[in-house]
């Protein structure tokens, strides 16, 4: 005999994250923490399930490598640079748009050195994580080039060196001048950052006043 909706029994609904999105999150927590005293390299599965409270198989389950749950935490980061560049729509130098730039970019640095540590040396041999690193790298240079296109277009910026070769050192001090920043004391932050949006006017626009 069927049943119609009157007489059926409650509808058993999810009231919240499954023991597997719990595990899977404890991994995730843990690596990040993990990753405040020891570089990728240094850690293991074992110590991260551990750090979990998962088995190793458990781990497996949800991530094939270390450097996978790096990956993720990069992705979680990903939006966080997007929102810093609102400089790149702007016409001309405009310094206090560039200044706010580096500002947000310098904050992301500051609370996850860490984690974007891992886009660097032997850990890129994952390949996850060298996309990573490579689509930032082309997101941020490719928004460049085209303003600075624009900006030679309108007559406010000077040609020469070819713009997206201008991008890519634009991209390359900001990247080595975040990595100071990150672990320098508060005290010399808005030092560094005044410094670093000064080279980077003089390097797109010449001396700007």
């Amino acid at each position: 005999m069927s049943t119609d909706a009157t007489t059926a029994g409650p509808v058993r609904r999810r009231g919240g994250p499954s023991k597997g999105d719990q595990r899977e999150a404890a991994i995730v927590d843990a690596t990040r923490r993990l990753l405040a005293t020891k570089s990728v390299n240094e850690l293991t599965v074992d110590a991260i399930a551990k750090a979990a409270g998962v088995s190793r198989t458990a781990f497996y389950f949800y991530f094939p490598t270390k450097q996978a749950v790096v990956a993720d935490l990069l992705d979680g980061l990903w939006d966080r640079f997007g929102d810093s560049y609102g400089w790149l729509d702007t016409t001309g130098a405009d310094r206090a748009a560039l200044r706010e730039h580096h500002r947000l970019v310098a904050e992301v640095w500051r609370e996850h050195a860490s984690i974007l540590s891992c886009t660097t040396g032997p850990s890129l041999d994952y390949q996850p994580l060298l996309e990573w690193a490579d689509r930032a790298r082309a997101r941020f240079v490719d928004g460049l080039a085209a303003k600075v296109l624009r900006d030679r277009a309108e007559g406010v910026a000077p040609g020469g060196v070819d713009a997206p070769a201008l991008a890519q050192m634009v991209f390359d001090l900001r990247d080595a001048r975040m990595r100071v920043v990150a672990s320098a004391d508060e005290a010399e932050v808005e030092q560094l950052l005044a410094d670093l949006t000064e080279g980077v006017l003089r390097l797109l626009y010449g001396v700007v006043g």
